[in-house]
């Protein structure tokens, strides 16, 4: 790192650590742009893209089609509020419900925001049913954000704790655990107002859930006329090497969230809610000034096409595989795996030790990866990875274990 750069980025972490609220753990780096699988610090040092921002960034970095249909927008107009018709509200509401489940989307900005309407959803068809007190179940080391119901329907105690008392009657199934399911229907019965899960638990260390779970999940709440509510906002948009995980299932959700990758780094966020249930939440009941301005349904639209006119969903199940037998290999050559889950690009890479600082060693040498769950290297790279730099990525990530004592 030259001198200039290392005075530039201290100069960087002396604003932030001055003007920002310390609410992060964050890495020694900044990042200034990046092309493609790649992005670059202010040395110009490339690093191997395997987080995408967090599941973010799934065209990669630099999209030209991307960038020139957001330019072409920003020429017209940027908001103009829900109080009037968009096209390209409709024009992006059509196409998601176009490529998932027949019924309607509300648009907003965030995963949080996007599970927020969820838990407004299921709360509203409790209310409904006549329910007194409507329970909502949640599965134990989930993620669904951090504001108050998100985190309240959080399986994680780190996140939902220090804040006092959280949103009433919502209760935690363990995953994969059917007696645990069956249990909490059994115990709630008539009460569920819904069920929310993640198909692939994220940050509880890239857990997939099982056929029979979910199955089982279907079957109850059909039985109880409660809603079944999947959180697509790692999972969708091609990540699993379908559009939405819950294709993988051969089943449709009463309802999906999605956000992160839906606008390829520009902040959108949908709550998609099947026919049956569009009704729910009536004029009035919710809404968002920002939600699905003109500028983010053009950058998630265009998103859709992308994958969809490039064939990216057989690209992730093409070089999902080879990462996968790689990262099986590597078991054996290092000894410090214990295990290799997840499905296409969501890969959850499981250590006998803690994963960060393996993170922050592969980040010396130039790839980006993920730390999760204590103990879980979390790989989400862009879509649009090459089996070059997937090849180059896993080549530093076994180099880094078998150098850690």
């Amino acid at each position: 790192m030259s001198n200039d750069t290392k005075t530039k980025f201290e100069e960087i972490k002396k604003l932030s650590d001055k003007y920002l609220l310390n609410t992060y753990n964050r890495y020694p780096v900044a990042f200034e742009y990046g092309v493609g699988e790649m992005i670059f610090d202010q040395d110009n040092k490339g690093y191997i893209d395997f987080l995408a921002g967090i599941a973010v960034s799934n065209l990669g970095h630099g999209e030209a089609d991307l960038i020139e249909a957001m330019r072409n927008q920003m020429d017209k107009i940027l908001h103009s509020s829900n109080l009037y018709y968009s096209e390209e509200q409709a024009k992006l509401a059509e196409v998601i419900i176009e490529n998932s489940i027949p019924g309607k989307v509300f648009l907003c900005n965030s995963g949080t925001e996007a599970n927020e309407a969820a838990f407004k959803l299921m709360r509203r068809h409790g209310v409904k049913k006549n329910i007194d007190k409507p329970v909502i179940l949640a599965l134990h080391s989930s993620f669904h954000g951090r504001t108050l119901s998100a985190m309240t329907m959080t399986g994680n105690e780190a996140v939902r704790s220090g804040f006092g008392e959280l949103a009433s009657d919502v209760y935690f199934v363990e995953a994969n655990n059917e007696d645990s399911l069956i249990q909490a229907f059994e115990q709630y019965g008539d009460s569920v107002a819904g069920i929310i899960m993640e198909l692939i638990i994220g940050e509880g260390g890239v857990i997939p859930l099982s056929q029979s779970f979910v199955n089982l999940a279907r079957k109850l709440t059909e039985e109880t006329g409660s809603l079944l509510v999947f959180d697509e906002i790692q999972t969708g948009m091609g990540r699993t090497g379908k559009m939405f995980c819950f294709e993988h299932y051969g089943m449709y959700p009463d309802a999906f969230t999605l956000a992160k990758a839906l606008g390829s780094g520009f902040p959108i966020g949908a709550l998609v809610v099947a026919k049956e249930y569009e009704g729910i939440l009536e004029r009035g009941m919710h809404g968002s000034t920002f939600g699905g301005n003109h500028l983010a349904c053009v950058a998630a639209y265009e998103t859709f096409k992308i994958i969809l006119s490039r064939n990216l969903l057989d690209h992730v199940s093409t070089i999902s595989e080879q990462m996968f037998a790689r990262l099986k290999t590597m078991m054996e050559s290092t000894g410090k795996i214990k295990q290799v889950r997840g499905r296409g690009l969501h890969i959850g890479v499981e250590l006998y030790s803690e994963s960060r600082p393996v993170v922050e060693e592969c980040l010396k040498r130039g790839l980006v990866v993920n730390s999760t769950a204590g103990n879980v290297i979390r790989i989400i790279p862009p879509l649009i990875l090459s089996i070059e730099k997937a090849t180059e990525g896993l080549d530093i990530l076994e180099s880094v274990l078998k150098d850690m004592k």
